[in-house]
């Protein structure tokens, strides 16, 4: 037999139509097994060995290609392109081929798995088991971008470590959000009942630096479900953007209940694609169990039938500049975490709040940390409530100075 197979994938990659040729020299070489083959796509074997659910053994016999690279989540990752395994599945026995070769028009390669078992139910009872495992979103965050999803751990980590303690807003707001969200995913049988989609949207408004992206970090830690975050919908020459819109929302609605994140919708959100995102958004399909959660610091930039439509984005919470009381809740706050021979008198938070009126969060933020710079450097040649005076005046320069021009848009991104 290993003479026989030796060549098969040679042979197969020299066929015009190297997927027919091999999965034919399969079944000719098998005869009394079943056959079963597909795209990879979710048939992510890799992950589902690493988290003990199977067991593959290479053929010695028979020379495996992969592509070995460095991610940033995850260390070395090395994807079979070529390949011949044993695997043990459940007291199971069966042979995984895989194949890749490139596509001769358009990006990227084909990807095409073969799988020998005792019956075809067996082999698809496989398939299922890894596709299912490969959809399941654990301790990953799904990120969307160039026309497909990854998943993050990295970013899963980070938005672990948020939460609304962090988070200084005027009022109520913050309890008003926590609240909203909490009784919506305890709620479907109630809107049910009232023949009401068991979906949410909120559109988060407001300048840059407030709290709007904190915000839903936290919330996403405090609702803990799966979570999808759009980076751009924006693809290269292989794919369009009404695609990319649509591969979201059928992943969202396979992974419900869900938050759908879109950041910075109005520059998501390009010529073209206004009307096929609404009708993703509240179209004919369900999207039931998912909660859009939007951001933006233009609203003036959106149009009417996303910023004015209840049932598209049922509520639009304001993160407005803190006011008075805010920013003497978020400087004691920060100063309280400081040093000792740093900290500030309670007299001298309330005069940092009082000359700080035009201040976002993020400025507030960064006044603290350019004072303890500029204090450290002065070695007590000053006290820090005159440095953190002096540092307000040069970042109200900055406020005061004109934002830098934008940079020229690559053709192919171009609103058209």
């Amino acid at each position: 037999m290993a003479t026989e197979i030796k060549d098969i994938f040679f042979d197969a990659l020299l066929h015009p139509t190297p997927g027919f040729a091999l999965g034919k020299r399969l079944a000719e070489l098998h005869p009394d097994r079943a056959l079963v083959e597909g795209e990879v796509g979710q048939f992510d074997v890799r992950t589902f060995e690493y988290d003990g659910k199977c067991a593959l053994a290479p053929r010695a016999e028979l020379y495996a290609q992969h592509d070995t690279r460095w991610l940033p989540d995850h260390g070395i990752d090395r994807r079979a392109r070529i390949g011949w395994w044993q695997v043990t599945w459940e007291a199971t026995e069966l042979e995984l081929v895989v194949l890749a070769w490139p596509k001769q028009a358009g990006y990227g390669d084909h990807e095409r798995f073969f799988l020998l078992g005792p019956s075809v139910e067996h082999c698809e009872a496989f398939v299922t088991a890894v596709s299912r495992w490969s959809h399941e979103v654990r301790g990953e965050i799904l990120v969307f971008t160039d026309g497909c999803f990854r998943k993050s751990k990295r970013l899963h980590d980070s938005i672990a470590k948020a939460s609304f303690d962090q988070l200084v807003l005027d009022g109520d707001l913050k309890q008003q959000i926590r609240d909203d969200f909490a009784h919506f995913l305890g709620a479907r049988q109630a809107y049910d009942e009232a023949g009401v989609p068991w979906k949410r949207g909120a559109l988060l408004v407001g300048p840059p630096g407030n709290g709007k992206t904190l915000c839903v970090k936290a919330l996403i830690n405090e609702l803990a479900i799966p979570c999808l975050y759009v980076q751009s919908f924006a693809v290269r020459e292989y794919s369009t953007p009404q695609s990319s819109i649509e591969k979201v929302f059928q992943r969202a609605r396979t992974t419900t209940p869900c938050v759908l994140v879109l950041e910075d919708i109005d520059a998501l959100l390009i010529d073209g694609t206004r009307s096929f995102f609404l009708n993703e958004l509240d179209g004919f399909a369900a999207n039931a169990g998912i909660i859009t959660l939007a951001t933006t610091n233009h609203p003036e930039r959106l149009d009417p039938s996303i910023i004015d439509r209840p049932s598209r984005f049922d509520r639009k919470y304001h993160f407005a500049l803190p006011s008075a009381a805010a920013r003497t809740d978020y400087i004691t706050a920060r100063n309280s975490r400081l040093r000792a021979n740093l900290q500030l008198t309670a007299a001298g938070c309330a005069q940092l709040a009082e000359v700080t009126g035009e201040f976002s969060f993020a400025y507030l933020q960064e006044l603290f940390v350019s004072s303890m710079m500029r204090f450290m450097s002065a070695r007590g040649a000053t006290d820090m409530l005159t440095v953190a005076l002096e540092q307000v005046e040069l970042l109200r320069a900055q406020l005061a100075s004109p934002p830098p021009p934008e940079a020229p848009i690559p053709p192919r991104y171009q609103r058209r």
